[in-house]
């Protein structure tokens, strides 16, 4: 018993310096973007779990690679998700964020994106070529990404900053220099 009330004193200090920290973030790093954005942010936020959990999309553009957690990665063909699905997929993606994408799936695209033609859809990392291949390190990177995300989202912390404290997760973890450079 003492051990649990140990564990659950740790959980909810971790969480209050996680909060102190979100919101640390927010004022460091303003949402610039479009009200558009962070308003159908919200709204898919908001829907997800309402989703019709027997629904799946299956395509020889979605291989499974593993189970981490509880999360199911899939490895997407990003390209055929930005012509069929959502033209703003890049690198990768989670049901808090898609709302085509089920709740208990990850997905990690293969190449950084080379087809965009504007701030939206152009891939924004530094890379030798663009289109690509993304390298084990990144591929495994914006898995965690991903992941550190989805979880702050689920709590109801906002996509912007959810985001940005995932960056900050990738860079302690070190797999990459920089979330934005794959060279």
């Amino acid at each position: 018993m003492f051990i649990n009330v140990a564990q659950n004193h740790e959980q909810e200090y971790l969480t209050t310096i996680l909060i102190n920290t979100l919101l640390f973030l927010r004022r460091m790093i303003p949402d610039t973007r479009n009200t558009l954005w962070r308003e159908l942010e919200v709204e898919i936020q908001s829907r997800a779990k309402k989703k019709d959990h027997s629904f799946r999309l299956t395509g020889s553009w979605k291989k499974f690679l593993r189970k981490e957690s509880s999360y199911k990665i899939y490895v997407v063909n990003g390209k055929w998700i930005r012509n069929n699905l959502c033209a703003y997929f890049t690198h990768g993606g989670h049901g808090f964020v898609h709302e085509f994408i089920p709740l208990d799936e990850i997905w990690i695209e293969t190449h950084h994106p080379s087809e965009g033609i504007n701030e939206m859809t152009l891939c924004p990392c530094k890379v030798k070529k663009r289109g690509q291949n993304v390298s084990k390190n990144f591929f495994e990177s914006t898995i965690l990404h991903e992941i550190t995300e989805y979880e702050l989202m689920k709590k109801g912390i906002n996509y912007w900053v959810a985001h940005h404290a995932a960056l900050q997760k990738e860079r302690e973890v070190g797999l990459i220099k920089d979330p934005y450079d794959d060279t």
